[in-house]
């Protein structure tokens, strides 16, 4: 039992960690990397994507230090923070971002993802969050009228997907 909590302990602590990282590096000195998500991409990949590259070694450094010393519990933590970044693929790159091409079911939860994640793109500032972004109705309110008016940024972002896929098939034929 003590197991699982050290696992759902440390996919919950993730969020506060993703959430810092995203407002402190992502928006602060990894600007450079980071300022390909937010704007239209060019190509299959963004120099945004080297992120999670980076943040992925976090997660086998724990299982390293699992297997290599006596602390097992290490080896839990590791599934939890394994288990986040999964968890990141699907609502970000999948469901908000529409990267690849796999059905997306109609929650409302993910509706109020996609909601807050708009508001991010659009002001350039928080939520910084990605499972539970803390951000105002009202903004959540202005972000979904001008995405339904045509100015929506994630909508660009699809286009641009949609673009590099087109590209790729064709490529591939």
């Amino acid at each position: 039992m003590t197991s699982v909590l050290l696992a759902v302990g440390a996919f919950v602590a993730m969020e506060g960690v993703s959430a810092v990282a995203h407002r402190l590096v992502m928006h602060g000195p990894g600007m450079v990397w980071h300022r390909s998500h937010h704007v239209p991409g060019a190509g299959r990949f963004e120099r945004n994507d080297l992120f999670p590259v980076c943040f992925s070694a976090v997660g086998v450094g724990l299982f390293a230090g699992a297997t290599m010393g006596p602390v097992a519990a290490l080896a839990w933590v590791a599934i939890g923070v394994t288990a986040y970044g999964a968890a990141y693929l699907f609502v970000h790159e999948i469901a908000i971002h529409r990267r690849l091409p796999v059905r997306v079911p109609a929650l409302a939860y993910l509706d109020w993802l996609r909601d807050a994640h708009r508001v991010h793109h659009r002001y350039g500032a928080g939520p910084y969050g990605m499972l539970l972004p803390v951000v105002s109705a009202d903004r959540r309110r202005a972000a979904r009228a001008s995405a339904e008016a045509g100015v929506d940024p994630l909508a660009r972002t699809r286009r641009a997907s949609r673009a590099r896929s087109t590209r790729a098939a064709r490529m591939r034929l």
